[in-house]
């Protein structure tokens, strides 16, 4: 387990080192915000680019308080895929900054062009479809927790009813993951994050419809 906490913690410096090495390289004033089609409407400090590895530190510190609180309770299981979660997230975080930061690196006002800061929108759906990849994997194996999974008055009822709530909600995340990476590959633009939120809503709203079901089944039996 020790490894997974230091996997974490090298992710979180390989984010922080990076951005550092960014800003001493960088001048003052620098693209900060873009707009939804990639264009740059901001410029501002270097310095907010810190957002990055501060997010990337804070999440990880939570996991790693969650992780110590599930062993705690004997569930060695869900700290394991606490700390896979916190991993995956922190990853994805220091894309889309190490992105960010490369785009800003190259822009140049005086030849900048429509939608220069490039497809950030597609960046994010494949980088979140991936990560709902990931997770959907490791779903079933999580038990009865305050942090991860279809958490619902109905799933939580009983042991029973979230596995079964766990395994549809892996093999939907799984599939609305891979979903969201192949169509993004084909969707320009803004349309991408009104795809990545329509799945994520139908997801969600099947993965609660299922829990919801679940618990029906097993008051009945009972």
């Amino acid at each position: 387990m020790k490894k997974l906490y230091t996997i974490m913690l090298f992710t979180i410096l390989i984010l922080l080192t990076g951005t550092v090495i960014f800003l001493i390289l960088s001048p003052d004033q620098i693209p900060v915000h873009m707009s939804i089609s990639g264009d740059v409407d901001r410029i501002g400090s270097k310095f907010e680019y810190l957002v990055f590895p501060g997010i990337g530190a804070g999440l990880g510190l939570f996991f790693a308080i969650m992780g110590k609180l599930e062993r705690r309770k004997a569930e060695k299981s869900n700290e394991k895929i606490l700390l896979y979660t916190g991993i995956g997230v922190i990853a994805l975080i220091a894309l889309i900054g190490f992105y960010f930061m490369f785009q800003a690196g190259r822009y140049d006002a005086d030849t900048v062009s429509e939608g220069s800061f490039g497809d950030m929108n597609k960046l994010m759906n494949v980088g979140i479809g991936a990560l709902l990849v990931v997770l959907g994997n490791i779903m079933p194996k999580a038990r009865i927790n305050s942090v991860f999974g279809i958490r619902t008055s109905w799933s939580m009822v009983n042991d029973s009813v979230w596995q079964k709530t766990q395994r549809f909600g892996g093999i939907t995340c799984v599939i609305c993951g891979f979903l969201m990476i192949l169509l993004s590959l084909f969707i320009p633009g803004e349309w991408n994050i009104i795809v990545m939120l329509g799945i994520i809503t139908v997801m969600a709203i099947l993965c609660v419809a299922a829990s919801y079901r679940y618990y029906t089944a097993d008051q009945q039996k009972g």
